[in-house]
């Protein structure tokens, strides 16, 4: 594999994620969409590698997160075909799903190519840079310390906080009734809004929802 392309395939990515995140236009969107191909591309490349497709695998999610990503961008396609305007919340579900596939490409690619400090920690994503909603969910649950755990939501776009007594925290965003999407943490009936955290970096995220889990735990 070479990793000098592969993580340019990435980046491309990122770098094309952030002008439509700002001005989401079709122009920028085209952009995006280009990258992700390119990134796509390789991704079914590694995934059709002689791999069986019933066996779990870092490059098969990967292709699958693209595909969910794709099929976001598709979506804003028609959007701008129409000539409407896309909301805010379409535009954060096409930026989630996109990071999502960048995060688990990432991985899949450090799958193949594990570190020596890695060696015993082949699922190891690298939370700290993982910016991913199921990302925010991991390295809260670091803040957190020993009895919990983040599980998954679809292609990492929501995550699942459990304590060891079975105790549920869903992380996720979504329209909360301000008319923008916002990220949120809910247990049972319990909604707590992490109101204008867009913009946070993974740290800051990472300890409001902490807190967020620890008021949600006194209730």
């Amino acid at each position: 594999m070479n990793l000098p392309l592969t993580s340019e395939l990435a980046t491309a990515v990122r770098a094309a994620l952030s002008p439509f995140v700002i001005d989401p236009t079709a122009d920028t969107l085209c952009v995006l969409s280009r990258a992700m191909s390119g990134m796509t591309a390789y991704a079914y490349s590694e995934n059709s590698a002689g791999r069986d497709r019933e066996i779990a695998d870092f490059w098969i999610d990967s292709s699958s997160a693209c595909d969910h990503a794709h099929e976001h961008i598709q979506n804003m396609n028609r959007t701008f075909a129409t000539g409407a305007t896309p909301t805010a919340l379409e535009v954060r579900t096409v930026k989630y799903a996109v990071l999502a596939a960048t995060a688990l490409f990432d991985e899949a690619v450090r799958s193949d190519t594990p570190s020596p400090a890695d060696v015993n920690k082949p699922h190891n994503s690298g939370p700290e840079h993982d910016v991913s909603v199921f990302g925010i969910a991991t390295a809260a649950v670091h803040l957190l310390g020993t009895g919990w755990r983040a599980e998954p939501g679809l292609h990492n776009t929501m995550g699942d906080i459990q304590r060891s007594d079975g105790e549920s925290y869903l992380l996720a965003v979504g329209d909360v009734g301000d008319m923008a999407p916002e990220l949120y943490v809910e247990n049972g009936d319990t909604r707590h809004v992490l109101w204008g955290s867009d913009g946070e970096d993974l740290p800051d995220l990472a300890r409001l929802v902490a807190d967020a889990v620890r008021d949600l735990a006194l209730d």
